[in-house]
């Protein structure tokens, strides 16, 4: 199916994710791409290790339609030396 069809018929809805293309493009996907890059750079400067809390995580994700994301994820940090 073509972005020009509606398919409610399609195999998997709930796979897609992005910030559009042509007239559909997100004008604020720039500013948002550098902000999560400034702030997981930040994070990783902050942070010795990082790592899954044993036996928290199932990584099950939301049922959604417009975004696939994780239900929980339960992370370790340990701050970094200044």
């Amino acid at each position: 199916a073509g972005p020009e069809e509606l398919d409610f018929d399609r195999d998997e809805p709930t796979t897609h994710l992005a910030f559009g293309r042509g007239e559909h493009f997100c004008l604020g996907a720039a500013l948002a791409r550098l902000e999560g890059e400034i702030a997981f750079e930040e994070l990783l400067r902050r942070t010795k290790t990082i790592q899954l809390v044993p036996d928290r995580n199932d990584l099950s994700h939301e049922p959604s339609f417009i975004l696939r994301g994780l239900k929980a994820l339960h992370l370790r940090l340990a701050p970094a030396a200044d």
